[in-house]
């Protein structure tokens, strides 16, 4: 040891465990002279700049610092309430609603519709003349005049059903043809009489009608063939095509809606 050299020791460094660090001057700020390293006892250290202090909270006030990653990638998605919980959903919702209703009114709605309405339609001329009554045949017989395709039928009254018999004959042989039947019927006079014979025209010829075992038979017609099967036919295939179309549109729609859940 030269005589140049002190022999005192060098002080040891206070600990400085659970003090506050040296604060940091901002940017562009001159350290004020004299100023002391830490801060005293009881006191918190000057927030610099990009730093907060130990245990602050995000409800002290706005954040200085730099932004944590979740809050990075919520500015940039818009944040979670950008987009409604099952906002995405509903379009697909929509899309089952709309062939679910079509189904529902084609199966439930025209295609019953259709059906009566053919029937309505075929009858309809037949329905009136039934309300009025059969015309009655003089003599227990008739004459008439038939078109191509049109028919007559004939009754008797209900007390001589069991013995009365009726035929019908054209002016050209196989002008006609009969069809037998025994439907009881009542009509809006209130009287009651059984349909014994139908006669359908081939061609255009004259019918000549006759009934045994009665003294009062009647018919009602003559009545287009056509003008009545027509509707009757048309009806229900239209009535059945709407319901298949209803069927399959109503299970389109739920599918769709099942999915639209699903997503």
């Amino acid at each position: 040891m030269s005589d140049g050299e002190s022999t005192t020791p060098a002080p040891r460094k206070r600990p400085s465990f659970g003090l506050p660090g040296p604060t940091t001057p901002g940017p562009g700020a001159d350290p004020q002279p004299g100023a002391p390293a830490h801060a005293p006892y009881g006191q918190a250290p000057q927030q610099g700049h990009g730093q907060a202090s130990y245990g602050a909270s995000f409800a002290d006030g706005p954040q200085t610092g730099p932004l944590p990653p979740s809050a990075l990638a919520a500015s940039h998605t818009g944040g979670p309430s950008a987009s409604g919980p099952g906002r995405s959903g509903r379009p697909g919702r929509r899309r089952g609603v709309l062939p679910l209703v079509i189904g529902l009114v084609l199966l439930l709605v025209i295609a019953p519709a259709a059906t009566i309405v053919g029937i309505v339609w075929s009858l309809g001329s037949l329905v009136g003349d039934a309300s009025e009554g059969p015309t009655p045949m003089e003599a227990s017989s008739a004459t008439l005049e038939l078109s191509a395709n049109e028919m007559v039928i004939v009754y008797v009254p209900a007390a001589d059903a069991a013995t009365a018999e009726c035929t019908a004959e054209g002016s050209d042989p196989g002008a006609v043809t009969t069809v037998p039947s025994s439907t009881a019927t009542t009509f809006g006079n209130g009287e009651e009489y059984v349909q014994v014979l139908g006669v359908a025209s081939l061609q255009d010829t004259t019918a000549t009608i006759s009934c045994t075992g009665t003294d009062a038979p009647a018919h009602l017609g003559p009545y287009s063939l056509f003008g009545m099967m027509a509707p009757l036919v048309i009806g229900p295939i239209i009535g059945v095509v709407a319901g298949l179309a209803g069927l399959v549109l109503t299970i389109v729609g739920i599918v769709l809606l099942v999915r639209s859940r699903r997503a």
